[in-house]
């Protein structure tokens, strides 16, 4: 899945999260290329779609894959 991506020409994100929660939105969250940041186990659904949104408007991360954890 990333080769087809990483071989188009769309602008894209992927972001990998661990166990999501539906946990209440904290604001406070990890990213790190590539990989999942060190002992970042679970993520509320909520700050996911945080990073998500602000991924997009200020173009983090583009063609990136990214790992968001607590």
């Amino acid at each position: 899945m990333e080769r087809i991506f990483a071989e188009s020409r769309l602008d894209w994100t992927m972001v990998r999260p661990p166990e999501l929660t539906n946990g209440p939105y904290t604001g406070k969250y990890r990213v790190r290329e590539g990989h999942l940041p060190a002992l970042g186990f679970k993520i509320s659904r909520a700050n996911v779609a945080d990073y998500m949104i602000k991924a997009v408007e200020h173009h983090l991360s583009s063609r990136k894959v990214v790992g968001v954890s607590n």
